[in-house]
Order: structure tokens, then sequence, then C-alpha cells
């Protein structure tokens, strides 16, 4: 069984819970999935689960206290370490990059460019792919450097469109480094993990990964096999995936930000606010500070996905009915679809019982006006 989680309230009586559990496990079963599952209803946690290997050569079975890669889930982290530098009067989100970073090669990106994908930075993965020693250590030090040296031009004057980034978040964590003068798994760690009581969670570095005991490994499905991923310097700029995690700590980190334990309210809210791009004809987007937002069939989500060299992830809260659903997938597997399966499921088991749906959570109505979804 998990670890208890501190001041969990009890919506739901024993007999409920083993009731919503079940029905949650048999779908889990049917579908195959492999890796470990949360749902919970507002602050209570439903179901936990896990199932599958984490090394399929040893056949060490996944625990539900195993971290997996996150993959872009790491986002949310990022963006929030930049809330936390913000909300200590550090920097502000309409500040240029350059103002941290003076030799950052694009004057005119600010902080809310990047945060918000709309800084028009091209992948630097191309970059490490071409012109990188594939046996070499790197950093987002030197990530910066390959931007300087080969001057590569934006996607889009910056703010003009919506473009996915990884090189955004990547130096996003960079500027964390040199705002706060600590390296980003420190300031993450001291301002983030432990604060949430996140016991489980940590950032990738080259000189730990092998000595952490059961370590889930990445696998790539090619028809009936599974292949698993090996390492490549990628894995080792962080900002835009490498925080490992398991479900337990996700959970813990929603409910700590949701309830304002790490960053501001009207912070968090301005994070949970659709972005604008400043053209002529200024279209809204569907991203905010690390987190995507989603009408679903009627299902409003706020969330993150993630896919990186075996991992596939999710982060979600329906904040309509107040379910959290994490699920952590270590074969490439599609989780949208199942993580779907899981809001409907609990929406409707839940609609069996007396919660006393009139007792609304004052934070939600909130982030639904934000959001205006």
């Amino acid at each position: 069984s998990p670890e208890p989680i501190e001041h969990e309230p009890q919506y739901l009586n024993r007999k409920e819970l083993h009731h919503v559990d079940s029905v949650l496990h048999r779908r889990l079963k049917r579908n195959g999935f492999r890796g470990t599952a949360l749902v919970a209803y507002k602050g209570q946690i439903l179901m936990t689960y896990a199932n599958g290997y984490s090394n399929y050569r040893t056949k060490d079975k996944i625990e539900v206290e195993s971290s997996f890669q996150l993959a872009s889930v790491s986002k949310s982290f990022t963006s929030t370490a930049i809330m936390l530098l913000k909300d200590q009067g550090k920097l502000s989100f309409q500040d240029t990059v350059t103002k941290y970073i003076p030799e950052f090669p694009y004057q005119d990106i600010t902080i809310k460019h990047l945060l918000q994908h709309t800084a028009g930075l091209q992948n630097y993965m191309f970059l490490v792919d071409n012109y990188w020693d594939n046996d070499s250590l790197i950093s987002n030090e030197d990530i910066l450097n390959l931007l300087i040296k080969h001057d590569l031009p934006l996607n889009n004057r910056p703010g003009r469109k919506f473009i996915y980034s990884n090189t955004g978040y990547a130096i996003l964590a960079l500027l964390v480094e040199r705002v706060s003068g600590e390296s980003f798994d420190t300031f993450l760690a001291e301002y983030v993990f432990k604060p949430a009581k996140m016991n489980h969670t940590f950032t990738y570095s080259h000189d730990i990964m092998d000595t952490i005991g059961n370590r889930v490994m990445g696998y790539n499905r090619k028809g009936r096999r599974l292949y698993r991923y090996d390492f490549e310097p990628n894995d080792m700029v962080l900002g835009d995936k490498s925080v490992y995690s398991n479900v337990i700590d996700l959970f813990k980190y929603q409910r700590a930000l949701n309830e304002y334990q790490l960053v501001k309210e009207q912070t968090l809210m301005e994070a949970y606010t659709k972005g604008k791009t400043n053209s002529r004809n200024s279209r809204s987007f569907n991203y905010g500070y690390g987190w995507r937002f989603k009408n679903d069939n009627g299902r409003n989500l706020i969330y993150h996905n993630g896919l990186w060299h075996g991992f596939s992830t999710t982060l979600t809260r329906e904040i309509d009915h107040y379910i959290t659903v994490v699920l952590l997938n270590n074969t490439t597997a599609s989780i949208s679809s199942i993580r779907n399966d899981l809001i409907s499921i609990s929406i409707f088991e839940l609609s069996k019982f007396d919660l006393h749906p009139e007792e609304i959570d004052p934070i939600e109505p909130k982030r639904m006006q934000a959001l205006d979804i």
C-alpha cells in the first residue's frame, strides 16, 4: 500500500472507496496498462495502481513508489520555479531574457515568450544531434553556447505564434540558475520538492542514475517487441524534461501548488490563463505557464502530457468534478484515451454517492473564469 498522505480528506467512506478502486482497477487491467496510475477526488486518493516491469530483462516489477522520467510534464516544474522567482521579486515575466543572460543571442525574447512557447526558438536537439559528441556530457550552458555559435534564425517574431518549444524551457532552467545562483536541481529540491514533501522526486544527473535501485527504464514498442532506450546527451538537458517522480509525489505536488503552498494565488491564476499572440489578428491558445488547457467532450482539463524515450506521462486535473489523474508509462503507449476513461468512470461512480456537490471548492470557479473554456 502507498505511503499515507498528510491531511488527506475523506469524502468517501471505506466501502465506497473500495468500490471505486475496484472499478478503476478493472478498467486498467482490461486496457493492459503498464506503469503506475493514481486517481483522486478533490484531495482524497481513490486508487493507485502498478503493473509491468521496470526492467524487462531482469523482470523487476514496477511499484507504486517507482519514479519515472516525466518527459514534458517536467515543464510544469520549470514554470513553477520561474513563478517562485517572480514571487520573490527577483524577476518579471515581461523581462527580456538578456537581462539575466546577457549573451543570449535573441534580444527581444521575454520570459513570458519562453513560458508560453511564443519565442520562435528552433529545437536545440537538432544542434545536439548534429554538432555534439554523442559520448560527451552536456549541460544547459552548453545548449546556450550552441545557440550562440550556430545563430539559427527564429521561426517567428517573438509573440507572433504559438509553436511548442523544448528549447524555451531549457533556457528557462538556465535562467533559474543565473537568477537564483543555485543549480536547477538544487533550486527545485529546496523550493518545490521539499515543501511539497515529494520524497521520490529528483532531476536527471548522469552521476546518480546507475545508483538508483529498481530504476524504471524506457522502452519503445516495435511490433510485439520492446526495445530499451539507451542514454544520449539530450537526456541531461533540464527544464523541458528529465524530472523523475512517482504518482504519489505528483499528487502531492498538484495539491501543494493548487493550495498556494508554493506560489501566490495571483501568480498561479496567471499561469492558468490562456495565452494570446500579439499578431494583428491576436488569437488565444490553450497554453499558460507550463500547463495546457482543453475542453474534451465537455470535460474541462488543466494538464500536461509527456513523451520521451519510452516514457509517456500525464498529470491532469478535470476541474468541474475535481478529478485528478496521474499516469506514468514506460512503453510509449498512448495514454490520453486511458486518462479520459478514468475520468469518465470516476465521475459516473462518484455520482452514486452523497458527496454534497453544493460544497464548491472556492479555487475552482476562479480557474474556470480565468481559462474561459
